[in-house]
């Protein structure tokens, strides 16, 4: 880590909300800003919930975000649409439905919060890629670009934004960025294609080893602990890339095991879902798993796996559910994808769907208490800490 640098205050516009995270989301924004609270380095983050685009989203966020959230905690600041409250000795929370009308409102009262808080070398950091009019705009020094996968081959967030303004966005991050971090090494060429050539840096996702390996955690009974047969279980958000031919044909072809879909399922892809798993009695959904419940659900899974289709979205990923499996040790059978050759000693990948069904048949048989170590040592070292000792290395350097 840098030493005796000035210390860096941080305005944070978010890809989800506080309220999201406190009710279980975990995605690798949350994962990269509570690691940048435990930095010496860092004096203050101002963190600005995921800004609401649509009537309907609106109305939600004023609810669960402004209405209730800051009711438990110290309010910095607020009005009838906003509200700024403290949550930790240096955490701070602003939440609006001002994007809705007007981002020069939203941009007037992030400056009233630095000058409240008395903000000195500002750094503007992003994961939101819809608001880019606020580069420039907000007394930083530095603008940093986190780029979590692709938004423009999204279908939700192509529901908020156009593409076509999407791209735009992208080539004004391209240009204005100080430095842009992505999750994978499809990302770093997505913007070289743009021009972006300097300052961009891949860093992979991470993984709270300790979250996985916490015997209080590990040991809860689940819904998963009553099943007597082997499981074989996913742990993550069903959505449009989750290959549900896939799951049916493992599900047909694994009859004597129990297929766990442990998840929230997005609305999009929901009534495919249930009309294709209507009847396969090996599959269970159970929805959204807290966070804090996740340690013991991945460890009643006998094999883990990452169905993913392969189209341009998962090319520009790296799963996070990939690094918690190995965590607990868990074999993992996975569709080829950004990331997954990183740990291609350790998990098996399919380049077919006979090859992936076969593939779980081969991870059951050679399973081990040995195997099991090795997947966790070869993950131990991809910290969130050190993922973000890192960016913050490259951010002071930029700086200096």
């Amino acid at each position: 880590m840098p030493k005796n640098h000035e210390q860096l205050n941080l305005v944070m516009f978010n890809m989800s909300t506080f309220y999201d995270w406190d009710h279980g989301i975990v995605n690798r924004n949350f994962n990269i800003l509570q690691a940048l609270e435990k930095e010496r380095e860092i004096e203050k983050i101002v963190a600005v919930d995921f800004l609401p685009v649509g009537i309907k989203q609106a109305v939600s966020h004023y609810l669960k975000n402004i209405l209730s959230e800051p009711k438990n905690h110290e309010m910095l600041y607020g009005d009838t649409t906003s509200a700024c409250w403290q949550r930790s000795d240096k955490l701070y929370v602003y939440s609006t439905i001002d994007s809705l009308f007007s981002n020069e409102t939203v941009g007037k009262e992030l400056r009233r919060v630095e000058k409240i808080l008395n903000l000195k070398n500002i750094v503007f950091w992003s994961y939101n890629p819809m608001f880019t009019n606020f580069i420039g705009k907000l007394n930083e020094k530095l603008f940093v670009f986190d780029t979590v996968d692709n938004w423009a081959e999204h279908p939700n967030y192509l529901k908020m934004i156009k593409k076509k303004k999407l791209l735009a966005n992208y080539k004004v991050i391209a240009e204005k960025a100080d430095v842009i971090f992505t999750v994978s090494e499809a990302m770093v060429d997505f913007f070289k294609d743009l021009g972006r050539t300097k300052d961009i840096h891949w860093i992979p996702n991470g993984v709270d080893y300790d979250h996985f390996n916490d015997p209080e955690k590990v040991e809860q009974e689940n819904k998963l602990s009553e099943f007597t047969k082997p499981i074989i279980g996913y742990l993550g958000t069903i959505e449009e890339r989750v290959d549900i031919d896939l799951i049916v044909k493992i599900a047909k072809h694994h009859s004597d095991k129990k297929i766990a879909l442990c998840g929230p399922i997005w609305p999009g892809i929901k009534k495919e879902l249930h009309e294709k798993i209507k009847g396969i009695e090996n599959i269970h959904t159970f929805g959204r798993i807290d966070f804090d419940d996740a340690p013991s659900y991945l460890n009643k899974f006998n094999v883990a796996i990452i169905p993913h289709k392969l189209n341009k979205f998962v090319e520009s990923m790296n799963p996070m559910k990939m690094y918690d499996y190995l965590a607990c040790g868990k074999p993992v059978v996975a569709t080829q994808g950004a990331g997954i050759d990183m740990f291609k000693d350790h998990i098996y990948i399919a380049k077919s769907e006979n090859e992936f069904i076969s593939n779980i048949d081969q991870a059951l048989l050679e399973d081990s208490p040995e195997k099991r170590e090795a997947r966790k040592a070869a993950v131990k070292q991809h910290s969130w800490r050190e993922r973000t000792d890192k960016m913050t290395e490259i951010v002071y350097k930029k700086l200096n």
